[in-house]
């Protein structure tokens, strides 16, 4: 225990306090620090992550701070991931934000929001969440603002009236479970609602609904693509992987506990809301010409299928498949987008455009990054032998196959109706006509910060593929 707590506080320690201190440095004194104090910061958080982990691997599960937080196996691997997607997103910074004069606030808020998005993967009490919950909800609203440009306000404004009316539904959630119960803690919460079912059954559908605003679940989804599809790809990277990854993870930790308790009701719920998103979000993305937008509804995508896991929750043997399907689809997905959205960033960046014809024969100008964007497409698809493969037909889709087939078969029919926009995107990047004007007076640099965050993250989508994801999947304890 005293090991999982020092590295849980010096975690803690280092991203909030860099944090806090490097806007006060560079606006302060002059001294332009923030973009390699947070590299160094999400590097060192990164190494404390993997460190926590195999700590919880050894030990198993530690309840901390008068049993507010639970650090286990899983939620160290949650850890390690976001911290790697923030270190990339750092990383393509370095030369991204180098004209922007809010660039020491962007920093500070990466730091200050990842920490945030810690305490929300470990929560175990209701008041914890509603702290952490704010700290990664306002940090998050001045992230997509912060390049203070049209879209970029606009997105913010919208982003977070939808973000008021989540937390909303949250604190009635709160407060119909609490009142409820009589307890805050979520182990004790379970405990006593047996005796009062209905109530908590409005009480997690209140829940349902103010995670399901932040992630992107339909229909509560409508904020979502506006944001993604028109605020700076830069910024989107990290709002569309770290910051879904707070929302599944307070899911998994506050709602998936009363899987056992609700049952049929609680398939019925998952199922759904799995079904009803993961269509639209394909059928929306297929009549998509602008690919940033696009992959905004791939995302609403996923969120259906990462729901998939959740409907498993009352299904015996499949649900283990199910917790574990839903880490590595979050890492699928988190490795996929932060690749994508900052392969989009670099083309801003160079004046192109990121709509279909735009990126016409880009392969021809641009080799690395096209093939980058090829893999990690193709991860999302499914294809094997890249992590995606995995995580969806071998984790999340088989966890349903035997209580609810025919979820199993609409998952896998989403994933072919999935193939028709991403092989838009892949159609018009290796396209042998001549490239867009744009296209043909852009090149690629292979120094640059933000082609080689691009790189890794396909490494990482190789290398997990090759065997090893199920490996790490079988590890994971909830």
């Amino acid at each position: 225990m005293a090991t999982v707590e020092m590295l849980l506080n010096a975690l803690g320690l280092i991203l909030i306090g860099l944090g806090l201190v490097i806007p006060t440095i560079d606006y302060g004194l002059k001294k332009n620090v923030s973009r390699w104090t947070t590299l160094a910061a999400l590097i060192a958080a990164l190494l404390l992550s993997v460190a926590l982990l195999i700590q919880t691997l050894a030990s198993g599960a530690t309840l901390l701070y008068s049993d507010s937080l639970k650090v286990d196996s899983y939620g160290a691997f949650l850890f390690t991931l976001t911290s790697l997607g923030a270190f990339l997103v750092a990383l393509a910074s370095l030369k991204q934000t180098k004209t922007w004069t809010t660039a020491p606030s962007y920093f500070s808020l990466l730091l200050l929001t990842i920490a945030g998005v810690y305490y929300i993967i470990s929560v175990n009490d209701l008041v914890l969440l509603l702290a952490a919950w704010a700290l990664v909800s306002i940090a998050s609203y001045a992230l997509v603002g912060i390049k203070k440009d049209e879209n970029s306000l606009e997105g913010a404004g919208k982003y977070a009236l939808m973000g008021v009316a989540a937390s909303a539904f949250m604190l009635y959630g709160i407060a119909i479970l609490y009142g409820a119960t009589g307890k805050t803690q979520i182990t004790e919460i379970v405990t006593a609602a047996s005796t009062n079912t209905s109530a908590v059954l409005i009480g997690v559908l209140m829940l349902v609904v103010a995670f399901g605003f932040k992630i992107g679940v339909v229909p509560f989804h409508g904020w979502l693509p506006d944001v993604y599809g028109g605020v700076h790809p830069l910024l989107i990277s990290y709002i569309a992987a770290i910051i879904k990854v707070s929302g599944v993870a307070a899911l998994l930790r506050i709602v998936y506990p009363f899987a056992t308790l609700l049952g049929d009701r609680w398939l019925i719920l998952f199922a759904g809301l799995s079904i009803v998103t993961m269509t639209f979000g394909n059928v929306a993305a297929l009549i998509q010409r602008n690919v940033q937008r696009m992959m905004g509804y791939s995302s609403i995508a996923h969120v259906g299928y990462i729901l998939v896991g959740f409907a498993a929750g009352t299904s015996g043997t499949g649900a283990p498949y199910g917790v574990q399907g839903i880490a590595l689809h979050l890492t699928t997905y988190v490795l996929a987008s932060t690749g994508i959205f900052l392969a989009l960033a670099y083309l801003v960046e160079k004046g192109m455009q990121t709509d279909l014809d735009s990126i016409n024969g880009m392969w021809r100008k641009m080799p690395v990054l096209s093939t980058a964007i090829v893999i990690l497409i193709l991860s999302l698809v499914g294809m094997p032998p890249l992590l995606g493969f995995w995580s969806k037909f071998l984790y999340l889709f088989i966890s349903t196959i035997q209580m609810a087939p025919w979820l199993t078969l609409i998952a896998i029919a989403n994933t072919g109706l999935s193939i028709g926009y991403y092989g838009q995107i892949i159609r018009h990047i290796l396209s042998t006509a001549k490239p867009n004007e744009s296209t043909e007076n852009a090149t690629e640099k292979l120094a640059d910060p933000t082609i080689i965050a691009v790189i890794l993250t396909t490494i990482i989508t190789v290398i997990l593929g090759l065997g090893i994801a199920p490996i790490a999947a079988s590890l994971l304890q909830l």
